[in-house]
């Protein structure tokens, strides 16, 4: 979550944090030893989202259609119809037969539609695939029971920080890294 490791609690260069003791990691982090009863006090809360950032995965840049095109025509099938459609070109431009020259002429039409056809038909499956993982991440846990100030409440996923205490319960999401109690 947060930007820069050494500002990670999670980046410690001692023991990992699976084998360290529970009280151990609350220790380690820097909260009180009250902390599965009490949980972060709104304070605490508010400082290490601002420290640490939101909990949310990094999303990766999106791809240009001329990515996309460029995904599309950039293999070794594509190079060799380009070839093949350059020749035939080249031969429908030099010959004097009108019968070579009209079958040139339908060869080039040919293979460019087939790439061109190729080209529109992968983008469009690409773009459904990329709206599908879309609607999945929109699908995913959204919020998340916690205990903050000694209440239990109900946060958006995305606030959860470094030391909250999340409770869990049958059919619950995990809504983030978390490390169990109990």
């Amino acid at each position: 979550m947060g930007t820069h490791p050494s500002e990670n609690p999670q980046a410690s260069e001692q023991a990992p944090w699976h084998t360290m003791s529970i009280e151990e990691s609350i220790a380690k982090m820097g909260l009180k030893a009250d902390l599965q009863k009490q949980g972060l006090s709104v304070d605490e809360a508010a400082s290490r989202q601002s420290k640490y950032g939101p909990n949310k995965m990094t999303e990766k840049e999106k791809v240009t259609i001329w990515q996309r095109i460029w995904h599309q025509i950039n293999n070794v099938l594509v190079y060799v119809l380009i070839t093949v459609a350059v020749v035939s070109l080249v031969q429908a431009v030099t010959t004097d037969n009108s019968n070579t020259r009209f079958t040139a002429w339908f060869q080039v039409a040919l293979i460019v539609s087939v790439i061109t056809l190729n080209t529109w038909i992968g983008i469009y499956q690409e773009g459904n695939a990329e709206k599908a993982a879309d609607a999945l991440k929109n699908m995913l846990s959204t919020d998340a029971r916690v205990i903050r100030g000694g209440k239990e409440i109900m946060i958006p996923a995305g606030d959860i920080v470094p030391g909250d205490i999340c409770l869990l319960g049958l059919g619950d999401k995990i809504p983030a890294d978390l490390r169990l109690c109990s």
